[in-house]
């Protein structure tokens, strides 16, 4: 092997500084973020000399999309920006036997290496290589990671069809039960992207963001890579230090298709353990099973619509499940709802002790009506229903000591339906022009995830459901200006919108929710088991928009034994968070922690445990608020009425404070700028050095909807004055300090743009020829928290 001079390693090093100079000039560069390969040829003589200027060809087999190079002094070129799938690759040059590589892979943020050692003979004789059959061995790059292939992806079997879950499986995942990280990492270290577009909002990324909110699918995409250290300086975006990268399926010059089913059903299933023990005291008759039908079909098709030129592919599956699950809610016995309360092995009826005591309390069950309340939400009717819908259930004793209640199990229809289309259209305008843009979508239907209070038609319209709606839309266009500089512009669009209650019927102030507290607890063999039955429930979720933009490019550049990669990176996500509608009246009857009926009620001493004229002898304090609670439940004795969660929101146009029935809606900013510029110096052919640096600079969260409020530092430490906590007989002269208060802020924090990244990296291959590589490398990356921390302090 030819030695290297220490004069001319440092003349390539000045190079490379000169160039990082040269970089700082240059404007309008952005950032490539995974969803390309790279191949890299080293082409030397039988004595191991490099050959420079051999000529290079590199054949799309996919698309007939042809690249050309020359090696250059070092016998190396870098073929960059790639699509995804297998190539070929012929190497000429005059005086030699031509050698071609008939099937080399071009993988997503990896980098292939491929060595070319030429003959010396005829060029007419051609040397035929099979590169697929040698294992793929990074060379020079010291980015840790593992791709998925297609290959692999098809020939797994994949519940659900989602290969996210495989990212579990890669070396240094700790992930158990779907929940986890990578080598160590926070999990809010994680990201994700598909077709090189942010794959996943940042707001509420707590557990992690490794999978995007797109699910993708065994038809739509082509590969998946995982990087878990050392990622280049052009990927994350700022936001992230490990990464997923999803590419989404490319047409080719054939046509080719799929139509696909997966079938589930009841049959093929055993009870669930929940059915057979949980819900029944008697195993001789558990719940039946729940109903499964579960059919995951789609078809997919791709191919040229002008050969060599413009192709396209596309996708549509859906998920459809009729299925079920089990709930179960607590019900008054019928001799409790009569108004027989049991306790210590004994019963009596509260009306006749309420009427014994006071002739005006009531004696009977409240008729309907009686409160100012829509009729069939009024507690006589609510419980008169609850009872005629056991025969839709199964009742069985409740399993925690109270012989006042039952528990009523049954299932609950929860028929969801999930769409997965996905498009893609490729266009190879020419040798220097090249376009792309796909379109992935996943719709989720829920409309039965909240459960009813009670089955029947009577509570049809106390549960509700969710729904959700996601898709990205990623563009690129890559633009070789010359053999030695490319550039590649990526930009995109993630959707991301979630619906919850979208389907519950709108809430009105005339008909108030209502909240009975019926608690109990009985000593069970040593323990105290709690039950509680809690009226009736309206559902209004919370419901999410969080947009998200970004854009990339990358130039690459190279010179001599320099590979240089400049660039910048952006994006924009802004938050929308509708809260849900608060407000609205909510009815006690009853009391969870204390007297079952109000201060005051003219039944309040009617029911005592003490005394010659005990009414409940021998009953314990928390059973004699029980039996306060079933009365005052029974006869609709309101205890309170309270406004269901409604605050006191800051309403601009008032400016006040206004208690309102409505929704406190959110609206918030946030987004980040990103420079960077590495090089990939092949010191050798076995040795590259691969260093670099990147700026990132983040935009603060920003309250677009106004509604924020804080405190300066001389309104929280007062008059003693900032850092004083207590200073007594000092007044500070601060106004803020002597009159405290909160003030409008919809901008209470700073951007952050001191965020210095550097990186560097070595990869030594000692024996040559793709056998044994050494890689090395240390960075300094920066994240993102969650948008949500904000939401929480502000």
């Amino acid at each position: 092997m030819p030695s290297v001079s220490l004069r001319r390693v440092l003349g390539d090093m000045r190079t490379a500084l000169l160039i990082l100079l040269a970089i700082c000039a240059v404007p309008h560069t952005w950032a490539q973020h995974g969803s390309e390969g790279t191949v890299t040829v080293s082409v030397v003589d039988p004595s191991g000399g490099v050959v420079q200027g051999a000529q290079l060809q590199l054949r799309d087999l996919t698309s007939g999309d042809v690249r050309t190079a020359v090696t250059g002094d070092r016998g190396t070129y870098t073929f960059v920006n790639l699509p995804l799938g297998r190539f070929s690759l012929t190497v000429s040059k005059t005086g030699f036997e031509k050698e071609v590589f008939k099937s080399v892979v071009s993988q997503a943020a990896q980098t292939t290496d491929i060595n070319a050692t030429l003959k010396v003979g005829a060029a007419t004789t051609t040397v035929e290589v099979d590169a697929s059959a040698t294992p793929v061995i990074e060379e020079t790059s010291n980015a840790i990671g593992t791709s998925v292939d297609l290959k692999q992806i098809e020939d797994l079997p994949i519940e659900g069809r989602d290969l996210t879950q495989l990212s579990y499986l890669v070396p240094g995942s700790s992930f158990v039960a779907s929940a986890g990280t990578y080598d160590g990492l926070p999990a809010i270290a994680q990201g994700n992207n598909i077709d090189g577009v942010i794959g996943s909002s940042s707001r509420m990324k707590f557990g992690g963001n490794a999978a995007p909110v797109v699910s993708p699918r065994l038809e739509s995409i082509q590969e998946m890579t995982v990087q878990t250290e050392e990622l280049n300086l052009d990927q994350g975006y700022g936001q992230a230090n490990m990464q997923l990268n999803f590419v989404t399926r490319r047409g080719s010059n054939a046509f080719h298709g799929r139509v696909y089913e997966d079938f589930r059903n009841t049959v093929l299933n055993a009870n669930s353990w929940f059915n057979d023990t949980e819900t029944s005291l008697d195993p001789a008759t558990p719940v039946r099973k729940n109903p499964i039908i579960l059919n995951d079909f789609g078809a997919s098709v791709g191919g040229p619509i002008i050969k060599d030129k413009l192709f396209f592919f596309g996708s549509y599956s859906e998920r459809k499940q009729p299925g079920s699950y089990t709930t179960s809610n607590y019900i008054f016995t019928p001799a409790a709802q009569a108004g027989n309360f049991t306790y210590n092995g004994q019963s009596v009826n509260l009306f006749t002790l309420a009427k014994n005591y006071n002739a005006a309390n009531p004696g009977a069950n409240l008729p309907t009506g009686v409160l100012d309340c829509a009729a069939s939400y009024c507690p006589g009717t609510v419980l008169a229903a609850a009872q005629a819908a056991t025969s839709a259930g199964q009742v069985t004793p409740n399993g925690q000591g109270d012989p006042n209640l039952n528990q009523l199990s049954w299932q609950v229809p929860d028929a969801t339906t999930h769409y997965f289309p996905a498009v893609r259209v490729d266009f190879n305008a020419s040798e220097k022009y090249r376009f792309n843009v796909a379109w992935n979508m996943t719709q989720d239907n829920y409309p039965g995830v909240s459960p009813p209070d009670f089955p029947g038609s009577a509570f049809a319209k106390t549960g509700a459901g969710n729904s959700d709606k996601n898709y990205t839309l990623g563009v690129g266009f890559d633009w070789t200006l010359s053999p030695t500089l490319v550039n590649e512009l990526r930009g995109g669009f993630l959707y991301n919108v979630t619906r919850n209650a979208y389907n519950a019927p709108p809430l009105s102030i005339t008909n108030p929710q209502l909240a009975w507290n019926y608690p109990t607890t009985q000593n069970i063999n040593g323990g105290v088991y709690p039950s509680q039955m809690s009226g009736t429930i309206f559902y209004s979720g919370i419901n999410t928009e969080y947009p998200v933009f970004s854009a990339s490019d990358t130039m690459t550049w190279q010179h001599g034994a320099h590979t240089l990669n400049y660039g910048f990176s952006w994006w924009r996500e802004q938050d929308h968070y509708y809260n849900p509608a608060a407000g609205y009246p909510i009815a006690f009857f009853g009391n969870a922690n204390g007297p079952g009926l109000a201060t005051g009620d003219p039944a309040v001493n009617a029911f005592t445990t003490t005394g010659p004229g005990a009414t409940l002898p021998g009953a314990s304090q928390t059973q004699q608020y029980a039996a306060e609670a079933l009365y005052s439940i029974l006869t609709g004795r309101v205890t309170g009425v309270s406004a269901g969660g409604g605050g006191y929101p800051y309403v601009t146009s008032a400016n006040n404070y206004v208690q309102e029935v409505g929704r406190y809606n959110l609206d918030e900013l946030i987004g980040g700028k990103g420079l960077f510029f590495q090089d990939s110096y092949r010191i050798r052919p076995t040795l590259t050095l691969n260093y670099g640096l990147r700026w990132d600079f983040t935009q603060a969260d920003k309250d677009l909807s106004k509604l924020y409020h804080s405190a300066s530092p001389a309104a929280i430490f007062g008059p003693s004055g900032v850092n004083d906590l207590f200073n007594p007989g000092v007044l500070t002269s601060d106004p803020n300090g002597l009159n405290p208060t909160l003030t409008q802020n919809p901008h209470p924090y700073n951007a952050w743009n001191v965020a210095p990244q550097p990186a560097f990296g070595f990869a030594w291959n000692p024996m040559g020829k793709n056998r044994f590589v050494v890689r090395g490398g240390y960075s300094l990356r920066k994240i993102t928290e969650p948008q949500q921390y904000v939401w929480n302090q502000a």
